[in-house]
Parts: C-alpha cells; sequence; structure tokens
C-alpha cells in the first residue's frame, strides 16, 4: 500500500510540474477552436418536488473537463485527449483521460471523437457541416475509473453560436442513450457579440518538429441561455418511470472566459408534473491547465481528483436512503427501447450469441425463396450489421429485406429456452412489460409476417438435417456433454426429452466444443435463474468460491504429507496463503473485466 502510494504521490508531482505543454496527436488536423481545455470544478444538486410528502434535495461536489472536439493530444501528463490508448505506451499514460471509446457509441474501432460525432450526427439525420464546432464537457477517466452521468456536447453553428445539444445519459445499470436536440434562445440577447481568441503554440508527439499554431475562440452567442428538450426513453432511474420529457436549460458557457456551468435538467411526467430538477453549477473558476501555474494544478487536482470516483457511491447512497424510507416505489429494471445502448454483455451472452449468429446462417441456407436476413446484434458486441442471403437467387424483383435486431444481450440467453423456434421469436418480440415501461421488448424484426413465412419454410429442411446429423462430441467433451445434459434438466424442473430447438441445432450443427460451451452457458443461466435477482455474477462468484474452498482442501491435504509439508513450510507456503494467491488468479482470470464489480448494477441477467 505504502508502495502503491509512493507512486500515486510521484506521478501527481510528474503530472503538474513536469513538461506541461501541449502536444498534438497526428491525427490533429484542425487549427481553430471554440473553447480551450479547462478543469471545472463544480456542484450538482438534485431536487425531489412530487410527490409533496416525498420531496428531498440534495448535493454534492462534481468535477469535469471540457475540451474542443477536433483537438487531440496531450496536456503534458496531466490530461490525454482524444488519443488512441493503445499506442500510449505505460509512462505516457495521463493523470486525466478523455478517451473517445467511451463516448456515443462505444468501440467504434480507432475512430476519433470528432469522427464519431459526424457518424452521429449523420444517424440523427443531420450535416455535420452545420456543427463545424463542438465542445466535450465530461467526467474524466482517473486510472481505470469513469463514471459519467451525463455527457454534453455544444454544437456550434459555422457563426460560432450555440444552435444544438447532444446529451449522453448512462445509468446505473451500465446502459446508455444519446439525444440530439437543437436549441431555441431562452433568455435576454446579447449586445456585446466581440469574442475572444487567444494563440498557442503546440508541437507534435511523433511527427513533424515545426511548431502548430492553434487558436481557440470564445463563441459568438446571441443569447445568454438556450433550452431544449427531449422524450425520456431510458430508465434513469428506479424511482422513475420511462416515458415523459426531459426540459432543459443551458448557459453558453464558452461566450465568456473564463468559462462557468449553468445547466438545468428536469423531468416532466406524460401529464406534465415536474417530478425531479438537476442542476450543475460552477464552484469556483475553471482551470486553463495550460496556464495556471504548476503549485495551482497540484492544489486542484489534490481537492478534486477523488471527487469523480465518488460520485456514483454517492448516488447510490442518497438512493438507498430515498428506498428505505419508502415513500417512493422502487421499480424493477425495464429493457431498454430500440436505440438505446444496452449493458456490456456477459462471457455467457457472448457465447451464446456466436451460436445464434450461426443458427441464422443456417436457418437462410435452408429458405427456398429469395430473401435477404439482415442481422444487427447489440452495439456492444458488433458494431456493424451481418448480413446473410438465402441460396435462391431473385426472379425480376429485388430481395426483400428482413431485419432482426436483438436489443438487449439478454435476449441470447432467453432465446434458449423455447422448445420451436417461432414460439421463441414471437415471445421475445412482444413487450416485456414492467411497471417502469411496459412497451420495451428483447428482439425487434422488420416484418414479423416474413420472419414467420421464413421459418415455415426453412424450420422443417433444418429439422431434417437435425434427424441426420447425431450428436458426436469429442473425448473431452463427452462426460462433461453428459453430465450438463442430466443437470439441465434437473436445473429447469423438466424431463431429458424436452428439448429446445437452440440446443437441438446446437447438439448437431456445432463443433464439440462449442456444443460443450452452449451447455455450460445454459446451465450458468438457469442457475441465475434460481437466485432472488437473475445475476450471472453471482453464480460465477460462486463457481470461484467453490474451486477456492477445493483448493484449500487441497492444500490441507499436501501440508499434512509428511516431507511435503516441511518444504512447503520452508518456503512459506501454506493452505491460506495459497487459497488466496489462487483467488486472486481465478478472479483476474475469470471474473475481472467480464463481469461488474458494482452490486448495485446485478440482476435481470448481469
Amino acid at each position: 500500500i505504502l508502495i502503491s502510494f509512493g507512486i500515486l504521490l510521484l506521478k501527481l508531482i510528474w503530472s503538474a510540474y513536469v513538461f506541461r505543454n501541449l502536444r498534438l496527436h497526428n491525427g490533429c488536423h484542425k487549427r481553430e477552436f471554440i473553447g480551450k481545455p479547462f478543469l471545472f470544478p463544480a456542484k450538482l444538486s438534485h431536487a425531489r418536488r412530487f410527490p409533496v410528502a416525498e420531496r428531498y434535495n440534495y448535493w454534492y461536489d462534481y468535477f469535469m473537463i471540457g475540451i474542443p472536439v477536433g483537438l487531440r493530444g496531450r496536456v503534458g501528463n496531466l490530461i490525454s485527449i482524444d488519443n488512441t490508448p493503445s499506442e500510449e505506451r505505460w509512462w505516457e499514460r495521463c493523470w486525466f483521460t478523455i478517451d473517445a471509446g467511451y463516448y456515443l457509441d462505444p468501440g467504434s474501432g480507432d475512430r476519433s471523437l470528432e469522427e464519431k460525432l459526424h457518424f452521429f450526427l449523420r444517424s440523427e439525420n443531420q450535416n455535420p457541416n452545420d456543427y463545424p464546432y463542438a465542445y466535450l464537457l465530461s467526467v474524466p477517466r482517473f486510472l481505470w475509473w469513469q463514471k459519467s452521468a451525463i455527457n454534453y456536447w455544444y454544437l456550434y453553428s459555422p457563426s460560432r453560436e450555440l444552435t444544438a445539444m447532444i446529451m449522453e445519459i448512462n445509468n446505473s445499470f451500465y446502459e446508455k442513450r444519446n439525444f440530439f436536440f437543437p436549441l431555441t434562445a431562452a433568455g435576454s440577447p446579447k449586445d456585446d457579440l466581440r469574442g475572444v481568441s487567444q494563440g498557442v503554440t503546440a508541437s507534435f508527439q511523433h511527427g513533424p518538429s515545426e511548431p502548430q499554431d492553434l487558436v481557440f475562440r470564445t463563441s459568438a452567442s446571441r443569447c445568454t441561455n438556450y433550452k431544449g428538450q427531449w422524450e425520456k426513453s431510458i430508465f434513469g432511474s428506479p424511482f422513475e418511470k420511462v416515458g415523459g420529457s426531459m426540459p432543459a436549460k443551458f448557459s453558453d458557457m464558452l461566450s465568456e472566459f473564463p468559462p462557468r456551468l449553468q445547466s438545468t435538467l428536469s423531468s416532466v411526467s406524460s401529464e406534465g408534473q415536474i417530478k425531479v430538477t438537476s442542476r450543475l453549477s460552477s464552484w469556483g473558476d475553471a482551470v486553463d491547465p495550460l496556464d495556471a501555474s504548476s503549485w495551482d494544478i497540484m492544489k486542484f487536482i489534490m481537492r478534486w481528483t477523488h471527487v469523480g470516483a465518488l460520485s456514483a457511491p454517492r448516488i447510490v447512497k442518497e438512493a438507498l436512503k430515498v428506498r428505505f424510507r419508502g415513500g417512493l416505489k422502487y421499480l424493477q429494471r425495464p429493457e431498454v427501447r430500440k436505440g438505446s445502448i444496452a449493458r456490456k454483455e456477459t462471457p455467457v451472452e457472448k457465447s451464446l450469441e456466436l451460436i445464434f449468429r450461426e443458427y441464422l446462417s443456417e436457418l437462410i441456407k435452408h429458405c427456398d425463396t429469395p430473401l435477404t436476413l439482415k442481422y444487427t446484434p447489440p452495439k456492444s458486441i458488433s458494431f456493424e450489421p451481418i448480413t446473410f442471403h438465402s441460396p435462391v437467387s431473385p426472379t425480376s424483383h429485388p430481395r426483400p429485406i428482413l431485419e432482426i435486431c436483438p436489443i438487449t444481450p439478454r435476449f441470447f440467453t432467453s432465446i434458449t429456452q423455447y422448445q420451436t423456434a417461432k414460439q421463441g421469436f414471437l415471445t421475445e418480440c412482444m413487450p416485456c412489460t414492467t411497471e417502469a415501461d411496459d412497451t420495451s421488448s428483447r428482439l425487434c424484426v422488420s416484418d414479423w409476417f416474413l420472419l414467420s413465412d421464413l421459418l415455415d419454410r426453412a424450420t422443417p429442411a433444418l429439422d431434417d438435417t437435425l434427424d441426420c446429423k447425431p450428436s458426436t462430441p469429442g473425448f473431452r467433451s463427452q462426460w462433461k456433454c453428459a453430465a450438463a445434459n442430466h443437470l439441465i434438466p434437473w436445473v429447469r424442473r423438466s424431463s431429458a426429452s424436452e428439448t429446445t430447438f437452440m440446443a437441438r441445432f446446437a447438439s448437431t450443427h456445432c463443433a464439440a466444443n462449442t456444443y460443450w460451451i452452449y451447455r455450460k452457458c445454459v446451465l450458468h443461466h438457469l442457475l441465475s435463474l434460481m437466485l432472488p435477482i437473475e445475476s450471472q455474477a453471482v453464480v460465477q462468484l460462486c463457481f470461484i468460491s467453490a474451486r477456492i474452498l477445493l483448493v484449500h482442501a487441497g492444500l490441507e491435504m499436501v501440508v499434512r504429507m509428511a516431507g511435503v509439508g516441511d518444504w512447503l513450510e520452508y518456503l512459506g507456503v501454506g493452505a491460506v496463503s495459497g487459497s488466496v494467491v489462487y483467488a486472486g488468479w481465478d478472479i483476474l482470470e475469470t471474473y475481472l473485466g467480464k463481469y461488474y464489480l458494482n452490486p448495485f448494477g446485478w440482476g435481470e441477467g448481469l
């Protein structure tokens, strides 16, 4: 612990004092921006206004970083701005990081923030040329931790006026939705539209040695405040239903220097009742990392670094207070709506997705009519859709297109529970009615009648191949498959002869090892259904605990053996220490990075 603390302290001093100049990424081509990189100390407050009996108000410190979109590089070792993490060496890692992979559509290859912004605007039928300037406001990543409830994208017109916003909403269940909405004037007009420009000389990190002149300007908005609203189509709070609207009001912080945050966001029910209001405002002057003294930077990051990491626990603490007061009902989390970005898939769901994808490929191969099947996995699994074509060529008309889009990774476990494919697809397309949302479902199909016709035509031919291909698992998988084949009906409380259509497909069309993976994943899912909350993470922790107990028992036996025990004692290895080492290795290999650590996010499959 002391060594880790010492390393962190040295990193702090290095970030604040050494080489704190602007160095550009080779992919940075813009030379004119609205707004500079800033560190914003702020306060975030929440106030419930309805129902009256459950009114409350709380606030806490909040810390955000603002960066002009299009600027790529680093401010010394203090801030990494839109760099590619895989290209950074360990000594180049910064205190704070703005990683493009976290924003808008997660992943998206190696696209920069500006490229992802343009891609998103086109998906919203907007012309990126209408918004040549943009400014991103977000909680940065510190070490490996990043949790930003809302990311703000300020979009400016060619005349440098604030005209639109993008708000990324990230809920506590690792789901997100991006909202684009235009803004209208909501305050008094400004008389003085003269802007302020500041020039900065930068250099490339790995490239030409010539200095690069950058210009950072203030905006030229004609009004002090702007407003807009969007439909609340994401489950943002366990005490609020999906639906209604979210009116928002902003000041154009980049119209003045130094900038000051001021935004208000309200939750309004479908009946027009304002229920909750959140306010984000500056708490002191924003800090310019390019101009501030090293001592000011060091004081700032010592005071505000921990704030981002502690914001999520503070939200959980306040939510628990509200729940235990009992006045507001705690709502079950619904499935995400189409257009939202689902949580990251678990290893079980990722393995089952590959088998489901193979099922669709075989299904379309047995279709006797011209058809194109466009399969779009959740964006957490694949960013691009996958297209399959039936073997029958079209005669005159173009192929009809059938789109199948699983909305949530949970679909890949639930689809394994049905006797027939038609029953499974029909049920998964139906709304998963909950009190929080009665319209969301796990699967979206563009044309149900086209899918029904495909299943009617292709399923009998596919079943004929199933009957002709007996299951022949390999030697290594044979005993494991046999064990799973006995355990699964027992856990499911069904007879061994009752098999699902996915199990029949996996047993004959998949390789022996893949079939074992399928049975193992289904068993993992069924065990999670037996828990009070459906959680694959809890099942995995139970597996890890069982393995640790077995290792501990084995080490206890070895320690008691004559000769071997003395040798282990000489090496300082005992049953407890050996079990602890194994536990750390097992958790690192099978849990960290694959399942979420936050227990408040567990449930509904996670």
